[in-house]
């Protein structure tokens, strides 16, 4: 999922992408307006840009899609949506929806795309989780970072075998997630144990392979946020936004 990339996301502190992170999806229902909506998509759109994870999101341009309507038809339960006459108002409710759960799932995917497991597992320390619940928080990152290592290189085994993989139809893509998830499990159970093993003896407090400095930038990211998170919501309690 991890994107090795030089940019200035990549960079801030593991607990400034947790808080970020929250903030940007508490900034996402704030209003209710498409026109208001499309300006946090924008905004958004550019952290993108910055993080350059275009390549992750091509990846789940699909996945992202089926999402977007899904959501878009739950949320929009008792609206006619089904019926010939649309009005203007469940017009512009579908748009709005459709841009808040295409910013959250895209701030999703630009914080799983920044942010390694060590990373998040310093943060969440950081944020006092005790060390038990950790692996509750890590174990399915770990899990899905193993299962796309492990899908890339069976496409390129394929490849490398002479096999069209854009031909193959829903049964041979079928066997060969199946191969893949058995894979990843074994190579998840191999991991554990290896974490259980304690091979470096019992420390009190757990260690990290790297000093995560907190740096202007970040206290420059988390002013901006709270700062436009506030004059947002001051925006959204004064009237404007509303739809």
């Amino acid at each position: 999922m991890y994107l090795q990339r030089i940019s200035v996301i990549h960079k801030l502190n593991p607990l400034t992408k947790i808080f970020s992170l929250f903030l940007l999806w508490g900034i996402c229902v704030i209003f209710k307006h498409p026109i208001y909506l499309l300006g946090i998509f924008g905004m958004i759109f550019i952290l993108a840009l910055i993080g350059a994870c275009f390549k992750k999101i091509a990846h789940v341009f699909y996945l992202f899609l089926g999402i977007s309507i899904c959501s878009v038809l739950l949320w929009s339960i008792g609206d006619r949506i089904f019926h010939l006459h649309i009005s203007r108002d469940i017009l512009l409710h579908l748009i709005s929806v459709w841009f808040k759960i295409g910013a959250i799932i895209l701030i999703g995917i630009i914080f799983v795309s920044c942010i390694v497991v060590e990373e998040l597992a310093y943060g969440l320390s950081r944020l006092g989780i005790p060390s038990g619940l950790l692996p509750l928080f890590i174990n399915p990152f770990r899990w899905m970072s193993l299962y796309h290592e492990t899908k890339e290189n069976s496409i390129c085994g394929q490849e490398l075998r002479g096999m069209d993989i854009s031909s193959q139809g829903i049964k041979e893509r079928l066997s060969s997630c199946i191969l893949c998830i058995s894979i990843t499990n074994h190579k998840f159970k191999i991991i554990t144990a290896a974490m259980e093993a304690r091979g470096f003896g019992i420390s009190h407090k757990r260690s990290y392979s790297d000093n995560y400095q907190v740096g202007v930038i970040d206290y420059i990211t988390l002013s901006f946020l709270v700062f436009f998170g506030a004059f947002c919501l001051f925006l959204r309690l004064s009237g404007y936004g509303v739809g």
